[in-house]
């Protein structure tokens, strides 16, 4: 048995993809319609177009100044539909766009009121907006967000592996050595409820498998003191060698 070299991404991956690694939730995107286009799409190829609602962002929207007005219109029509559907979800990511950025829309104030009126419901702050250069890129938010649910409450021999939408392979050499050393891999994909969402604090190590995920794992480090290995850079100071990995 060989290592090998983990690419950063083998495939083509977007928001769509990545929010639906967030266990009983759905997604509300708000933005212009060019823009979600390929969200509609790839939501249909994935056959989770009924984990996802879109509304459009229009010319009149901007020129009115009523964009806080539309996400909120946005969340509340579709927290309602769900809910006399049955399908009421326990987070709601409430998705902006670039033009958000541009126009200084106050998402948080947006949360904040959604929050307050639902507080059973927890509602993510998440934009599609790659042009931002304030801040993180998104899908590096979308990992800081999902980890930020996780809560330590105890330690189990199991290793997240963070920063990719797909499982590792089976035959994936680190995961056959983690299995070897009797360290059990989770993946988001593994969880169906918020709950074992936060379990994931428990684990006695983060595996880095995309660069998304590295300021995640930092953050992660410095919450819960879990150390964390990277796959993408092995070459990282602060990242476990795999000998100390495997000897956890």
């Amino acid at each position: 048995m060989s290592d090998s070299f983990e690419k950063a991404e083998r495939s083509c991956f977007n928001l769509t993809h990545y929010a639906k690694l967030i266990p009983e939730s759905h997604a509300v995107f708000v933005m212009p319609p060019g823009c979600s286009r390929i969200l509609r799409l790839s939501s249909i190829e994935e056959g989770m177009s009924h984990r996802f609602t879109m509304f459009n962002l229009e010319q009149s929207d901007i020129i009115n100044g009523s964009v806080e007005d539309l996400l909120l219109e946005g969340a509340e029509r579709t927290l309602k539909r769900l809910t006399e559907d049955g399908r009421r979800p326990k987070i709601l990511s409430v998705f902006a766009s670039c033009v958000d950025s541009f126009i200084g829309t106050d998402r948080e104030f947006v949360i904040e009121q959604l929050q307050e009126k639902y507080p059973d419901v927890i509602f993510f702050n998440l934009a599609v907006d790659p042009i931002n250069r304030d801040s993180l890129p998104p899908l590096v938010r979308v990992h800081n967000t999902i980890t930020a649910l996780f809560e330590k409450t105890g330690s189990t021999r199991t290793a997240n592996w963070l920063g990719h939408y797909l499982r590792p392979d089976e035959n994936h050499p680190l995961l056959l050595k983690l299995q070897q050393s009797n360290i059990t891999s989770r993946h988001l994909l593994d969880c169906k409820t918020v709950e074992e969402l936060r379990q994931m604090g428990n684990a006695a190590v983060n595996i880095v498998a995309g660069p998304m995920a590295l300021p995640a794992a930092r953050i992660l480090k410095n919450r819960f003191g879990t150390p964390y290995y990277n796959l993408v850079n092995p070459a990282d100071p602060d990242s476990l060698s795999e000998e100390a990995l495997l000897a956890l």
